[in-house]
């Protein structure tokens, strides 16, 4: 196989995943996976057996889900977030390692 990744189509996602197409459809629709033109990835298929768990194990039922899975992404984004600005603390120290702010209270503003 060749370094690019494997698309697959919604009906052989739905095999995958064990899903009936109308769920697969059904979430892609709401934007919680989105596969792209090529058909969806392996992070999408892993995605979509998040679903099929927290349906089969958990019994949890699709709004509840919906909910879970934005709350999941929204997590992911502030995560990065703050990886980013973890990265950014050292270049705001000054040239001896010391910060360029001061910390301070609300009430030393006025």
């Amino acid at each position: 196989m060749t370094t690019e990744e494997r698309r697959l189509n919604p009906d052989e996602a739905a095999v995958a995943t064990r899903m009936d197409i109308s769920i697969v459809w059904h979430y892609a629709d709401l934007g919680l996976i989105a596969p792209s033109a090529e058909g969806y990835t392996d992070g999408d298929l892993a995605e979509l057996r998040r679903v099929r768990r927290l349906r089969e194990e958990l019994e949890i039922d699709h709004p509840a889900i919906e909910i879970i899975m934005r709350m999941r992404r929204r997590i992911q984004v502030l995560q990065a977030e703050i990886r980013r600005l973890e990265l950014t603390v050292p270049a705001a120290r000054g040239p001896r390692g010391q910060q360029d702010w001061v910390d301070g209270e609300w009430d030393d503003l006025f």
